[in-house]
């Protein structure tokens, strides 16, 4: 059963919303608010505690709405062609900020450490739409009083239900609550209590009115028309579903608290159907949504990967055993497959922020898999798109390097939340592709060496693929040095797992242990943790019984040393090195060049040798006198 009372938790954005949109021209209009969108699918899935980014839309012009906010503790901007306005409720913090002069500054912000929840409202005047040449934005937009046509402009049925609440007049209230003492003693209302029953009536009379909640569920398209005629709630309307709305009662959480106020929610398209059904399907034809905005083909991906990770963890924390999980009806699946092309005329950095929300908050495997299921894969990932059917070495990988890649991926993001992690992980072997092709001709042995020493080697290629590719969606410079770090660096701790052991023991310790310190000098505590976790994935996405791959203990014990390590030293490096290029100059009357930089380096790797005994002004200019010299 769906969670309605969870929507009382908007009443209050409603209320400071009505007081902040005034428009004395037609305050009857401003006055209508409709919140519309996720934060209403959220809650009705009880997946959400407190939604902080919130979409309303209501009647009037863009210009004359924004012109009328009352703008106080607001940060405000609104674009130009499509009259999108944003409010962001600042914070407690950020509002007072202002009003504290710099004596007393540091006394307040003692005291107001703790800010208020920053909320962002983002407001669409209702509207209908024409023309999408570009696949992505409308040519014509016109405005309309019509909640209904503005439905049909929306993407998805799940996120096209809307939620206001009323307070209807003193007499109204007299007449309302008569009307259910005297039912109360003629006829029992229907219980709720499974989400069967429920859908039952709804699909029957389609609308409802649940009396605990002292809410109207309306999807009858003339109810909805007639009750806000032109965008204005028509009371006397009202009256006339108080005597025919289906009386219901629902399972509510002591939490709840009961209002005056009459609620609604307005759903044209049947959304809570598909929320009960767990569907993902667009409002109207598929093909049509699909061409007047191609991002929402990755949209429809990243919807139910998201909520399908929310809803696994809503069963387990509620001790709940995992019921149905969200999938595409049929039409939408394929008509997202037919018009995969039309991706190619988005934005490139729309596609990004989609693709990041996967990698940072849900299953970027499934993601993944799905791309390449309705052939969106050699649009966004190209380079990862040709390592398919490439064939390795059965004794290394029983796959070929695109499976391979997957399975690397499913099994990092069981052990590391970093997106840029993940992603490294997916092009992690792309260089393969090319290595492997110049492995197809007749080569000899010196041949092979040279591939190998050249860049054509795999660990070599990788730089131009992975900026190509993450250049084109736009991620940051950052973004893309991060991920080709970690691709350079995915074999490194091959160094340290698979050296030849020492003569002794102490001596393959020790040779290990500054390996390790080179290593966490180089690259810094996270990055080194994070590249022995895509070591893990790697090796356990080779799934290859002949190698072992499964075997990861050598690796979870280099963890540990380098914990130890990192606890004990630190990462040691040039700016921790005892001596600085001023001392050398002074202590061997040198005079100030590139050869100084190179004694430093020398003196650096040595000292990372024994960081305590050989890390000091005395041992470092001992060992330097005879290379200066």
């Amino acid at each position: 059963m769906l969670h309605f009372e969870n929507l009382s938790k908007l009443d209050t954005h409603l209320n400071y919303l009505s007081k902040k949109i005034k428009n004395q021209t037609c305050p009857a209009i401003c006055g209508n608010l409709f919140l519309v969108g996720w934060c209403i699918r959220d809650l009705l899935l009880d997946i959400e505690e407190n939604p902080t980014d919130i979409d309303l839309t209501l009647a009037g012009k863009p210009e004359e709405i924004y012109k009328n906010i009352d703008k106080s503790g607001l940060s405000c901007f609104i674009t130009e062609k499509f009259g999108t306005m944003t409010l962001i409720k600042k914070s407690k913090v950020q509002s007072q900020k202002s009003k504290v002069n710099k004596k007393e500054s540091m006394i307040w912000w003692l005291s107001t450490w703790w800010p208020d929840d920053e909320y962002k409202y983002e407001i669409t005047p209702i509207r209908t739409e024409w023309g999408y040449d570009d696949c992505r934005h409308p040519e014509e937009i016109t405005r309309s009083n019509d909640i209904l046509l503005d439905s049909n402009r929306r993407d998805f049925t799940i996120n096209c239900i809307y939620y206001t609440i009323q307070t209807i007049h003193e007499l109204s209230q007299q007449k309302s609550q008569s009307k259910i003492k005297k039912d109360s003693k003629t006829s029992a209302p229907m219980p709720l209590c499974t989400s069967d029953s429920f859908l039952k009536l709804l699909d029957k009379h389609w609308f409802v009115f649940i009396r605990d909640l002292n809410l109207y569920i309306l999807q009858d398209h003339n109810y909805i028309a007639k009750l806000f005629k032109e965008w204005i709630f028509q009371e006397d309307f009202l009256s006339y579903l108080e005597n025919v709305a289906p009386d219901a009662t629902c399972k509510i959480k002591d939490t709840f608290k009961a209002s005056d106020n009459i609620r609604f929610v307005i759903d044209p398209h049947k959304g809570i159907q598909d929320l009960v059904n767990k569907k993902i399907q667009t409002v109207g034809t598929a093909d049509k949504r699909f061409n007047e905005d191609a991002l929402r083909i990755i949209r429809a991906l990243r919807f139910p990967n998201i909520l399908n990770i929310k809803l696994r963890d809503y069963y387990s924390k509620n001790s709940l055993k995992a019921k149905k999980f969200f999938d595409y009806n049929r039409e939408t699946r394929q008509s997202a497959k037919r018009n995969a092309h039309l991706v190619e005329n988005v934005a490139k950095e729309r596609i990004k922020d989609e693709i990041t929300k996967v990698f940072v908050n849900a299953n970027p495997f499934w993601f993944i898999a799905l791309l390449d299921e309705i052939h969106l894969l050699e649009y966004l990932f190209p380079a990862l798109y040709e390592t398919k059917h490439i064939e390795q070495p059965t004794r290394y990988h029983p796959f070929d390097i695109y499976t391979h890649s997957l399975l690397a991926l499913y099994e990092i993001q069981k052990i590391n939340p970093d997106y840029l992690v993940k992603l490294a992980v997916l092009y992690h072997d792309v260089g393969k592709v090319g290595q492997f092709d110049a492995y197809k001709a007749d080569l000899s042995k010196e041949d092979i060496r040279e591939i190998l020493s050249g860049p054509l080697n795999h660990r070599k290629s990788w730089p131009e693929l992975v900026k190509k590719d993450f250049s084109r969606l736009w991620f940051s410079n950052k973004e893309i040095d991060d991920i080709s770090r970690y691709v350079s660096q995915h074999h490194r701790p091959e160094e340290f797992l698979r050296a030849r052991p020492a003569p002794h023991k102490d001596a393959g310790d020790e040779n290990k242990t500054k390996k390790l310190r080179k290593f966490l000098s180089e690259a810094g505590y996270e990055r080194a943790l994070n590249v022995l976790d895509i070591c893990i994935a790697d090796r356990m996405g080779q799934y290859n019984p002949l190698q072992s791959s499964n075997d990861v203990g050598d690796v979870y014990k280099t963890v540990g040393e380098l914990n130890i390590l990192h606890e004990s030293e630190g990462q040691f490096t040039m700016k921790n090195l005892a001596i600085k290029g001023d001392d050398l100059i002074k202590k061997f009357k040198l005079k100030p060049g590139p050869e100084i930089g190179k004694y430093l380096k020398l003196a650096f790797e040595r000292a990372m040798h024994d960081i305590s005994k050989k890390n000091n002004k005395k041992a470092i200019f001992e060992f330097l006198k005879w290379i200066v010299k």
